[in-house]
């Protein structure tokens, strides 16, 4: 069974107390599917940056290949 790291940046509302957890992959195809899977609702996931193995992704963007992810609220400042 394979499994993506998933570590959790900053004051983001989490699955769980831990800041990194594992989560299987089976029926996994994009970014969004994974936030779906940890409980984010739609509104949630407009506010949430995903960086997948280094680099920031869209929610559309599959996980093919991807080994770890950051996820982390968007700031805004001004």
């Amino acid at each position: 069974m394979s499994s993506l790291s998933v570590r959790f940046v900053g004051p983001i509302r989490r699955p769980g107390p831990q800041r990194v957890m594992e989560v299987d992959r089976a029926g996994l195809a994009s970014v969004g599917d994974l936030l779906a899977r940890l409980g984010y609702s739609g509104e949630e996931r407009k506010g949430l940056h995903v960086i997948a193995d280094g680099s920031r992704r869209s929610h559309e963007d599959p996980l093919d290949g991807v080994t770890s992810v950051e996820i982390l609220v968007a700031i805004g400042g001004g």
